[in-house]
């Protein structure tokens, strides 16, 4: 680095730069482990949401097996209420019944045909609920 002399003379630099923070020492460890700790989280919050789903989807379940027994149950009594409310027309009409009586076996078959509509709504209304929670379209 002489100006003065008219020679070629060569010459170099070296060097080395360092950087050290005392307040970002080991912050790479921290943030794997701050890492492995969120993978942890969203894992338990996965399986605690796949138990509730199942959770719910089983008393769903449970429900439309229920009201679909109740069903064949229920139109099995409207068939025998039609059958009885057919023989009472009949016994009324040759004068064995009175009226009051036939009345209440159409009032009767009413409330059998009331049961069916109530459990086929309920039957909708659960299949709605499974669909719905099961993310699904309902129709």
């Amino acid at each position: 680095l002489n100006f003065v002399v008219s020679e070629w003379e060569f010459y170099g630099f070296g060097g080395v730069r360092v950087e050290w923070k005392a307040w970002t020492w080991g912050t790479a460890a921290r943030e794997r482990e701050a890492l492995t700790i969120g993978q942890q989280i969203v894992a338990a919050d996965q399986a605690a949401f796949d138990r509730g789903l199942l959770e719910s989807t089983a008393v769903d379940r449970a429900s439309m097996e229920r009201l679909q027994h109740a069903l064949t149950v229920d139109e099995r009594i409207v068939v025998l209420r039609e059958q009885v409310a057919r023989s009472t027309q009949i016994r009324l009409q040759e004068g064995v019944v009175t009226a009051s009586e036939y009345l209440d076996r159409q009032a009767e078959l009413l409330q059998a045909r009331f049961a069916r509509a109530g459990h086929e709504v309920e039957l909708a209304q659960a299949s709605a609920r499974l669909l719905t929670t099961l993310g699904l379209e309902v129709q």
